[in-house]
């Protein structure tokens, strides 16, 4: 489920355009990935290992 996009800027969105979303649960995002990129200005910054990359499990 997503939230949806209000606001002035919502309104000149159409179908296709690219939006980004911060991820709420970190967790879940995790879960499903071994390694995080961090992106600054349209470059990846930085790659750090999530739990899952790092071989832990908790569930």
């Amino acid at each position: 489920m997503q939230t949806p996009v209000r606001g002035v800027p919502a309104g000149g969105l159409r179908v296709g355009d690219r939006v980004w979303f911060r991820h709420a649960k970190a967790g879940e995002l995790c879960e499903r990935f071994d390694t995080l990129h961090f992106v600054q200005d349209g470059a990846i910054s930085q790659s750090v290992p999530t739990y899952r990359g790092e071989g832990q499990s908790f569930g």
